[in-house]
């Protein structure tokens, strides 16, 4: 008799941890289809980076949403199907989505950098500058230099519109900090100095861009800071610091370590960036027509 009731105690335990584990074994089975279904339907632009992505199997991407969200449903505190979704999200132009996916994600984990990183990939897509560089800082940056350097940039141009230069200032030493050789802040230094008339701090920045070598530039791989390099190329020419020759230099030379379709489409946003302000240049026209 005594056997039996052990018998019974011991079938009993099984089926109260079947019950309990079977929520978590539904999840993670709707997990992993989930997971092979985005990938099979997208396809990433950046390799390091959430953001939207190609769609290339919708009907994939819809059965990919569905086993996601049912994951969540059978264990709401899983954190890897918010991840995944936030990718679906963002493919399918549903930022707010993306958004709330993976602010959960940050509360359930805010130990995490990689998550702090992708929620500010997010409100990177959303154009949310100061949050963007709130959550990029706190994931301490890892591999999001460019976009991270990207609202650098952008918020300091909002701080020169409000008449707060000094604050710029920060902020573009920020971003050379991160990219040393990032022209835009360097021509930005170099002209805010001039008008505070610090004449040390003038000189040192027009020295470092009039000895900036054509090896020293590279073609970013961020639309924003492709189109700034352009723009910085036309201010240093028309600034004096360079000639015209020197800025065809440069761009040649970066030119010629382009590869991938990626780094293409960068490169023409700087020469159609440059041609923005010199529409009649034959030389930048034929450089575009290269790519």
């Amino acid at each position: 008799m005594k056997k039996w009731s052990i018998a019974a105690a011991l079938l009993l335990v099984v089926l109260v941890m079947g019950v309990l584990t079977a929520p978590y074994a539904a999840s993670i089975y709707h997990l992993e289809v989930g997971g092979r279904a985005l990938d099979r339907a997208l396809r990433p632009v950046f390799p390091d980076r959430l953001a939207p992505e190609q769609i290339v199997d919708g009907p994939q991407l819809e059965t990919a949403v569905e086993h996601l969200e049912t994951a969540i449903r059978h264990d709401p505190t899983s954190t890897q199907p918010r991840r995944l979704l936030a990718r679906a999200y963002l493919s399918l132009g549903e930022e707010e989505k993306a958004l709330v996916a993976l602010q959960q994600v940050v509360k359930e984990r805010p130990d995490n950098p990689l998550f702090h990183l992708e929620l500010a990939d997010v409100y990177d897509v959303m154009g949310q500058v100061s949050q963007a560089i709130r959550e990029y800082e706190r994931g301490r940056i890892g591999s999001r230099v460019e976009p991270l350097v990207a609202n650098y940039l952008k918020e300091a141009e909002a701080l020169v519109e409000q008449n707060n230069e000094h604050v710029a200032i920060e902020l573009w030493n920020d971003v050379l900090d991160l990219d040393p050789n990032n022209l835009y802040a360097l021509v930005r230094l170099a002209e805010a100095y001039a008008r505070l008339e610090d004449e040390g701090q003038f000189r040192a920045y027009e020295k470092q861009l009039v000895d900036f070598a054509p090896g020293d530039a590279k073609i970013p791989l961020d639309f924003r800071l492709a189109a700034y390099q352009g723009r910085a190329m036309v201010e240093l020419v028309e600034g004096g610091y360079w000639d015209r020759e020197k800025a065809l230099e440069v761009v040649e030379s970066e030119l010629s370590e382009v590869e991938g379709e990626v780094s293409v489409l960068m490169a023409r946003r700087v020469l159609e960036t440059m041609l923005d302000s010199w529409p009649d240049d034959g030389e930048v026209q034929e450089l575009l027509g290269t790519l």
